[in-house]
């Protein structure tokens, strides 16, 4: 079975990736509304926005240096490890996740998962013509990406709610809070 599997807020514990971030910012007296203007419309780059904070306060390398020591597996949800190393041997598991192409590869590459996985696909839409949408199973924490996802033909879902992901308050109809046997799962 091909298995997509989305990456922020599912693997990922972005949101507290995200807050690590924030609280080294200010250390330097950035603060989230500065990364956020700082940000713009552009997809979320931490490299790009971590040279412009460099660059607009007039920081030395120890900040970019500091920032890179983010990228760090231990922001890999607990449980995601022995799922994967549980269900990749007997099915064909992708990343499928939606981003900047480099913030996501940095992150991917950090966790040291990508053995586990026979590709990866970074899109900015979440579509792709080369996913099997009616034959694959997907796993995502968002509502708002099953809905897109669903659009797209896929009718084998399950959303993955985390205690500490914002998503986890939308409601949905399928909740699995841990990945540990997908064939006691009912799917979408």
């Amino acid at each position: 079975m091909n298995i997509y599997i989305d990456f922020d807020g599912t693997l990922f514990n972005t949101n507290l990736f995200y807050k690590d971030f924030l609280k080294l910012c200010s250390l330097y007296n950035v603060s989230e509304k500065d990364v956020i203007d700082i940000k713009g419309n552009e997809l979320f780059n931490l490299e790009r926005i971590s040279k412009s904070i460099k660059d607009k306060y007039n920081l030395d390398n120890t900040f970019i240096d500091k920032v890179n020591s983010l990228y760090d597996a231990k922001y890999l949800y607990d449980d995601v490890i022995p799922f994967l190393e549980k269900y990749y041997l007997n099915n064909n598991l992708y990343i499928f996740t939606y981003g900047d192409k480099e913030y996501q590869i940095n992150k991917i590459n950090c966790c040291n998962i990508t053995k586990y996985f026979k590709g990866i696909i970074i899109t900015i839409d979440k579509s792709k013509e080369d996913v099997d949408y009616q034959n694959g199973l997907f796993i995502d924490n968002s509502p708002l990406e099953i809905s897109r996802i669903s659009s797209a033909g896929a009718s084998n879902i399950i959303r993955i709610k985390r205690e500490d992901d914002p998503y986890s308050k939308m409601d949905s109809n399928v909740t699995v809070k841990e990945f540990f046997d997908l064939s006691s799962i009912d799917v979408l």
